[in-house]
């Protein structure tokens, strides 16, 4: 065979898959529907006007990124315990804090004694919430029977005390080296 001939199947083929693949889209010179320009104009051709197609394709007609398989517990650990650059690193930039004497990192602020202003600040700026007008004269066995329905469970009363919230750690305080 010669290369024409080679070259006229394959030609031939390939028309032939694409009339099967795509049977509105019709190539050629009598044809009355131009070529699409873009992945996304064919995607809308072969699939009319349905739109499920196409929710992976962006509007510029690229398809979006997405990982093809789950990552590997190998490379998973090889990523966190790999080389010594990308481990965590030792803190070598600590201090003493001058006013509680705890550690702290230099050039910053001891986070205990942020959390000890924020505390006071919170108990001197805290409003407390005043009850209505009318409510304020009525006792508690008036406030019972005019409010059945309000009572304070046993979890409601564990949420106001805040104690499900997890406290920073205190920081470890500085020894001194000459006391050893």
């Amino acid at each position: 065979m010669s290369a024409q001939a080679v070259w006229g199947n394959v030609g031939r083929a390939l028309s032939e898959c694409t009339a099967a693949l795509f049977p509105r889209l019709e190539l050629g010179s009598g044809s009355r529907t131009a070529a699409p320009r873009t992945l996304l104009e064919l995607l809308r051709r072969a699939g009319g006007s349905q739109q499920s197609g196409t929710t992976a394709v962006g509007t510029d007609g690229l398809v979006l990124a997405v990982p093809k398989k789950k990552v590997s517990h190998q490379k998973r650990r090889q990523k966190l315990y790999g080389p010594g650059k990308k481990q965590l690193q030792m803190m070598h930039h600590l201090g003493k804090c001058p006013s509680c004497g705890h550690y702290k990192r230099l050039n910053t602020l001891c986070m205990y004694c942020v959390g000890e202003i924020r505390h006071i600040w919170k108990v001197y700026t805290r409003t407390e919430t005043a009850e209505p007008a009318q409510e304020q004269e009525l006792s508690e066995l008036d406030k019972r029977i005019l409010y059945p329905g309000r009572q304070e469970t046993e979890y409601m009363k564990k949420l106001k005390k805040k104690e499900y919230l997890e406290k920073r750690m205190r920081t470890l305080p500085v020894e001194d080296e000459g006391s050893k």
